[in-house]
């Protein structure tokens, strides 16, 4: 049982600051509260070396935008258990279940605490990061060829967002 207020055992080294040239982390933040993900950033700045790349992939923060319109389709691959009243900027750092499908048809159970674009800026900067590229990824043309039935209902509709953050590099002073 980890708690993030202290680093992880192979961080606390000494040999292991500054030791990693790139880190990713895949949907990482979508489980932790906005404190949470900034205290990790911290962590990982740490143990990147100066000029490090770190990768990271979220749910995009819209997404919570588009569940009064799809909870009763059951064609829908994505769904967020949101209650009424629920919006982009009250739900931020709540905790909210909800349903993904997979092209095989299994509904898988997912849960997402919900930050906004601001918090996931703030923690970078608070950070140290440069912010090196911000990519939104979605449905694709090559997709719907591929299978037009299951991406339908998330087409033209922003589904994540990938981060591409660099450490800045030590400069020297004169």
């Amino acid at each position: 049982d980890l708690k993030l207020e202290q680093p992880l055992p192979y961080l606390q080294s000494e040999s292991c600051k500054e030791c990693v040239d790139i880190a990713m982390a895949v949907f990482l933040f979508n489980y932790l509260t906005c404190e949470e993900m900034t205290l990790a950033m911290k962590q990982i700045y740490s143990a990147l070396k100066p000029g490090g790349i770190f990768v990271f992939s979220v749910p995009h923060p819209s997404m919570i935008l588009y569940h009064h319109d799809n909870n009763n389709n059951k064609d829908v691959i994505f769904r967020l258990d949101c209650k009424e009243g629920m919006g982009y900027y009250n739900s931020r750092n709540k905790k909210i279940k909800g349903q993904i499908s997979t092209i095989k048809g299994e509904k898988l159970n997912i849960m997402c605490i919900h930050k906004t674009l601001h918090d996931y800026i703030k923690a970078i900067q608070d950070s140290g990061f440069d912010i090196l590229d911000i990519q939104e990824a979605g449905v694709t043309e090559e997709h719907l060829e591929m299978n037009p039935e299951f991406f339908e209902s998330v087409k033209e509709r922003p589904l994540h967002l990938i981060f591409k953050l660099e450490k800045k590099t030590k400069t020297s002073s004169y």
